[in-house]
C-alpha cells in the first residue's frame, strides 16, 4: 500500500512539473515570429538596407510598418514555397552566398525559393490577348497622355568600390543589363535593371536631374545616397503627346500580366496567412507599428 502511494505521488509530481513548465522565452532581439521562425531587428535592418538603401532611423513609423509587412510577406512566401516542394539545390545557394557579400545562407535560400515560386507562377499565368490590351488602352486613355518621358534602367549596390568598378566596365562596353543581373540589389535587377518609362516628378530630384540630361544609350556617373550607390542608363526618350496603341501594347501586355501574377501571389500570401501563426512583437520595435499583421503587445 505504501509503495502504491509513493508511486502515485511521483506521477502527480511529474504532472504538476509538466504543467508548470514554461515555454522557452523568445530571445530579446526577436521582433516577429512566423510559426517557428524568429525574425530579429537586425534581420529587418539588413532587409531595409538591401532593398531601399535607407536606414530604419530615417523612416517614418508608417513607412517602417509598411516595409515590415513587406518583409514578413516575403518570409511567408519563402515558407509557403518550402512547404510546397519548391526547393533550390544547396550548392546553388552556397555559390550565391559566396558571390554576394552580406547575405546569409537563410536569406539567400529564401530569396531563391521566392524566385523559383515566382517563375512557376509566371509560367502558369497566360499572356493577355490583344483584345484585352486594346480594352485597357481605350479605358485608360489618360495614362497614355504624357510629358517627356525616358526609359530608364538602374543598378543599385552598397559598396562604392564595386560601383566604380561597374562604371568602368560600362565605359568599356559591358552590357548594363548583364551587370544589373550580376551585381544590383534593386528589385528589378533580374530584369536588367529595367524601371520602364518615367516622367519628371516620379523620381527623387537628384536622380531626375541626372537622368533627364542623358541621351539614349548613355549612362550616369555613380550617384551616392546615404548608404547606396546608383547608376542609371537611358534606353529611349519619348516626346510629349499621346502614345498610340501599337507603341503602348507591349507595355500594357506586360502590365496586365504583372497584375495577374501579383494577384496570384497575393492569393498565396492570403492562403498562407490563414495556415501559419504570425506575431509582431510590437514592444520590441523602435517605432509604432501600424501594419496589418497580428500584434503581441505583452512580450
Amino acid at each position: 500500500m505504501h509503495a502504491r502511494r509513493v508511486a502515485l505521488l511521483i506521477v502527480l509530481a511529474t504532472i504538476v512539473a509538466i504543467g508548470c513548465r514554461k515555454k522557452p522565452a523568445t530571445p530579446p532581439d526577436v521582433i516577429v515570429r512566423v510559426t517557428d521562425r524568429m525574425l530579429t531587428l537586425a534581420d529587418f535592418k539588413r532587409y531595409l538596407v538591401r532593398n531601399t538603401g535607407t536606414d530604419l532611423a530615417q523612416m517614418t513609423p508608417e513607412v517602417a510598418s509598411a516595409l515590415l509587412d513587406q518583409f514578413i510577406e516575403e518570409i511567408i512566401l519563402a515558407e509557403y514555397a518550402g512547404s510546397h516542394g519548391v526547393e533550390v539545390p544547396a550548392e546553388r545557394i552556397a555559390e550565391a552566398v559566396r558571390t554576394e557579400a552580406g547575405s546569409t545562407v537563410i536569406e539567400k535560400r529564401d530569396e531563391m525559393r521566392r524566385q523559383k515560386l515566382m517563375s512557376d507562377v509566371t509560367a502558369e499565368v497566360p499572356d493577355p490577348t490583344e483584345n484585352e490590351a486594346r480594352t485597357y488602352y481605350e479605358e485608360h486613355q489618360n495614362e497614355f497622355r504624357s510629358g517627356e518621358e525616358v526609359h530608364v534602367r538602374q543598378i543599385l549596390v552598397h559598396d562604392e568600390a564595386l560601383a566604380s568598378d561597374i562604371l568602368a566596365k560600362l565605359r568599356k562596353g559591358a552590357s548594363f543589363a548583364d551587370l544589373s543581373n550580376e551585381y544590383s540589389h534593386a528589385p528589378n535587377a533580374k530584369r536588367g535593371g529595367d524601371i520602364g518609362f518615367v516622367s519628371r516628378g516620379e523620381l527623387p530630384k537628384m536622380f531626375e536631374d541626372e537622368i533627364f540630361r542623358l541621351q539614349p544609350g548613355q549612362f550616369s556617373e555613380v550617384i551616392r545616397t546615404d548608404s547606396s550607390f546608383h547608376i542609371f542608363r537611358v534606353d529611349e526618350r519619348r516626346a510629349p503627346g499621346i502614345v498610340d496603341f501599337e507603341s503602348a501594347a507591349p507595355v500594357i501586355a506586360a502590365r496586365l500580366k504583372e497584375d495577374a501574377i501579383r494577384e496570384r501571389m497575393a492569393q498565396l500570401v492570403a492562403r498562407s496567412r490563414n495556415e501559419i501563426q504570425i506575431a509582431v512583437l510590437t514592444r520590441r520595435l523602435p517605432f509604432k507599428y501600424s501594419g496589418t499583421y497580428p500584434k503581441v503587445e505583452n512580450e
